[in-house]
C-alpha cells in the first residue's frame, strides 16, 4: 500500500471524530463545507471509474446519517455528467437530521428523486455500472442489521463498480474485522486520515484501492487529538537515516555484535550479520559457536567470527565471559537468530538484558528463550528492540494470539510503554511501537516474504542502524521500513513465489538510496 497522503496519521474512529468535532465546534469550520468536500472527492474517484459517464448509471445507497449526507452530494456532483444517478435512502426522510437533511433538501430541490428500499432495488442494482456504498461510517458497531444486511448482499452480488464512502458498510474501523456480508468495495475514499480498519485484515481486502482525501482538516484539528499512530511511507522513513559525516571512520559507524547460529542454522548467523554491514555498520563481529564460526570463516568474509562455547550445539552458560568483554565495545548488540532455546541460551539473554547499557535487539530464539518472562525487562539497563510475530509475543506474554491480531496496535502500546522498550510486532501491516507511546504502521512487504531467513534479515537490519545511530527508536523504524520495502523491490524484481531473504538482503542498499532521496525533497 502506497499512499500519498497530506497527514500522515493512524485514527481511531473516535479520534476522528474529535477532528471533526474540533474542526465545526472550536475552529468554525461549518460541518456542510466538510461534507461538501467529502462528497467531491468521492464524486471524483467514480467518475475516474467510469469511462462513459455520459453512458452510465450510477446508483447511491445512503443511510440516514453523515454518511448518507456525503451520498447526496455524491449524487449531485455526479449529476450533472452522469445519464442516470440514483439515490436509495435505507430510512424515512423524516429521519435525516443536520448537514445531512441539507443536502438531502438540495437534492431534492433539483427535482431529484429520493428512492425507499423497495422490490425494484435489487434490480436497479443489479444494472448498475458503479454503486456508491454511503450507508454507515465509521461510527458503525457491531454486526449488520436489516436493511443494511440485505442491501450489503445486494450490492455485493451486483457485477458493478462499487466505491465505498469513508469505510465499506460492514468494517470495524478501528479493528478491521468484517461482518460476513460487508462490503467488498473496488475503491474507498476515506477522509483526513487513514482508519486501523483500511490497513489491517480482512478490512483491508474489502477495501480496495484507498484513497485518502484532503477534505479541509486544519493542522490544528489533527494536533488536537494528539495523534499517536502513524502510516510509515518513504518520506516519513526518511527522518531516521542516519547521517554519515565526511571524515568518519568503521568504527564511528556503528560497532556491531551479533549473537546468531547454533547446529543446522548457520544461515541465520550469516543472513543476520550480512544484513548489519548492508545496512552501513562499520564494524560487524558474530558471536558464535567455535564449530559455526569454522564453517562460515570463508563465506562472511567482511564479518570478524568469534568463537564461543558450546555444548550441544548450542551456545554454552560459560561463553558469558567473552560475551561480557563484548559489551562496552558494542554500540548495538542482536541475539536470538538460530541460537535455539536451551536453558543456556535463555541464561545469556538474561544477562544481556540485565548488564548491556547499549541498544539490544532480540529476535526469535532470543524471544523464544523468555516464554513466560516479560517481567524481565523490567530488570533491563539499556535500549531493547523485540522483533516477534504474533505467535512469539503470545508465548512471552501469555497475550492470545487471537486478541493481539484484534488490536495489534493497541496492544502493542500498551507492552512498549508497560516495560519502556521498543515493539516490532511482525504482521501483514507490521507495527513499531516506541517506549514514548508511538506507534508507526508499516504496510510495505508482500505475501513472498513469508519465507525462512526474512527474520533474521530483519533483526541485523535494525542492529546495523542503531549502531550508526545510537537512537534504537530510529533504528526501529527505519530498518522495519526498509526491509518490508526490499522486499517489494525483490517481488518486482522476481515475482513472489521464488522470493528469499537473501533476494531481499542484495535489495537493502537499493532501498536505502530511495529513502536517502525523500530526505531532500521533503517539504
Amino acid at each position: 500500500m502506497d499512499l500519498q497522503v497530506k497527514h500522515k496519521f493512524v485514527l481511531r474512529a473516535e479520534e476522528m471524530a474529535n477532528v471533526d468535532r474540533h474542526a465545526i465546534e472550536r475552529l468554525g469550520i461549518p460541518g456542510a463545507v466538510l461534507m461538501e468536500q467529502a462528497g467531491r472527492s468521492v464524486a471524483d474517484v467514480c467518475l475516474q471509474r467510469l469511462p462513459e459517464p455520459a453512458a452510465a448509471t450510477v446508483v447511491v445507497v445512503c443511510g440516514r446519517g453523515n454518511n448518507g449526507g456525503d451520498g447526496f452530494v455524491v449524487a449531485r456532483r455526479l449529476a450533472d455528467t452522469v445519464r442516470e444517478v440514483h439515490v436509495v435512502l435505507l430510512a424515512d426522510v423524516e429521519q435525516v437530521k443536520g448537514d445531512a437533511l441539507l443536502n438531502l433538501q438540495i437534492w431534492q430541490r433539483l427535482r431529484h428523486q429520493v428512492e425507499p428500499l423497495s422490490e425494484q432495488t435489487e434490480a436497479l442494482l443489479a444494472r448498475a455500472d458503479l454503486i456508491v456504498d454511503a450507508m454507515l461510517g465509521t461510527g458503525a458497531r457491531g454486526g449488520l442489521r436489516e436493511p443494511y444486511r440485505t442491501v450489503a448482499r445486494r450490492i455485493n452480488a451486483s457485477p458493478a463498480h462499487v466505491v465505498a464512502v469513508d469505510l465499506p458498510t460492514g468494517v470495524d474501523a478501528n479493528t478491521g474485522a468484517c461482518d460476513p456480508d460487508a462490503i467488498r468495495a473496488d475503491a474507498t475514499v476515506t477522509f483526513g486520515a487513514l482508519k486501523p480498519g483500511l490497513i489491517f485484515s480482512p478490512g483491508h481486502e474489502h477495501a480496495g484501492h484507498i484513497v485518502v482525501a484532503d477534505i479541509g482538516f486544519p493542522a490544528a484539528a489533527f494536533e488536537a487529538v494528539h495523534p499517536r499512530t502513524y502510516f510509515l511511507d518513504e518520506q516519513l522513513a526518511s527522518r531516521f537515516l542516519p547521517e554519515r559525516e565526511r571524515t568518519a571512520f568503521k568504527n564511528r559507524c556503528g560497532q556491531i555484535y551479533i549473537i546468531a547460529g547454533s547446529t543446522g542454522m548457520g544461515g541465520a548467523a550469516y543472513l543476520c550479520s550480512r544484513a548489519a554491514l548492508r545496512a552501513g555498520a562499520g564494524l560487524v563481529i558474530l558471536g558464535c559457536t567455535r564449530s559455526l564460526a569454522e564453517q562460515l570463516e570463508g563465506r562472511l568474509i567482511e564479518v570478524i567470527k568469534e568463537p564461543l562455547a558450546e555444548k550441544s550445539g548450542q551456545l554454552a552458560e560459560s561463553a558469558w565471559p567473552v560475551i561480557a568483554k563484548r559489551l562496552a565495545w558494542a554500540d548495538a548488540i542482536a541475539a536470538g537468530p538460530g541460537l535455539g532455546t536451551g536453558s543456556s541460551v535463555a541464561a545469556l539473554v538474561r544477562r544481556l538484558i540485565a548488564e548491556y547499557e547499549g541498544t539490544l535487539v532480540l529476535d526469535a530464539d532470543g524471544i523464544n528463550a523468555l516464554a513466560g518472562e516479560a517481567d524481565v525487562f523490567a530488570r533491563k539497563k539499556g535500549d531493547i528492540i523485540l522483533t516477534p510475530h504474533p505467535g512469539e509475543f503470545s508465548r512471552l506474554t501469555g497475550i492470545t494470539k487471537q486478541d493481539i491480531l484484534n488490536d495489534p496496535i493497541e496492544v502493542a502500546r500498551e507492552f512498549a510503554g508497560k516495560y519502556g522498550l521498543h515493539l516490532l510486532l511482525k504482521g501483514a501491516p507490521s507495527v513499531a511501537a516506541t517506549a514514548e507511546g508511538e506507534v508507526f504502521v508499516n504496510a510495505a512487504g508482500n505475501a513472498g516474504m513469508a519465507s525462512a531467513g526474512m527474520g533474521d534479515v530483519l533483526t541485523g537490519t535494525i542492529a546495523g542502524l542503531a549502531g550508526q545511530t545510537r537512537d534504537a527508536r530510529s533504528a526501529l523504524i527505519l530498518g522495519m521500513f526498509a526491509h518490508s520495502r526490499a522486499g517489494d523491490v525483490a517481488r518486482d524484481d522476481l515475482g513472489e513465489l521464488a522470493l528469499n531473504a537473501g533476494d531481499v538482503l542484495e535489495r537493502l542498499a537499493v532501498v536505502f538510496s530511495r529513502i536517502e532521496s525523500k530526505r531532500g525533497r521533503m517539504s
